[in-house]
């Protein structure tokens, strides 16, 4: 874990001990090793679904503040915390930049 926020360059990979359920509702995921279970709104779901495409977080900004009609500060913003919120609990993981 580390406690810088995350950047432009930083891509992110779900953790192998994640498993995730997505619907029309929203996200679900299950840390099957530390038992945790976190749940987010669509939009996180489809921040996860960008993640696991290994998108950048400011190219996740950009589809976000454009699909949902959002300037794109919030989006990077929004897009930085649940990140960084994942990450602080192990269910991601920060790669070499790109």
């Amino acid at each position: 874990m580390t406690d810088i926020l995350p950047t432009a360059r930083d891509r992110f990979r779900a953790s192998e001990a994640v498993r995730a359920s997505i619907s029309a509702d929203g996200l679900v995921l299950l840390d099957v090793q530390g038992g945790l279970v976190l749940s987010a709104n669509p939009i996180g779901a489809r921040i996860w679904e960008l993640i696991q495409q290994q998108v950048g977080c400011v190219e996740i900004a950009r589809r976000l503040a454009r699909d949902y009609d959002v300037p794109l500060e919030r989006a990077h913003r929004d897009v930085v915390a649940f990140v960084a919120a994942l990450e602080a609990r192990g269910l991601v993981n920060r790669e070499s930049p790109c």
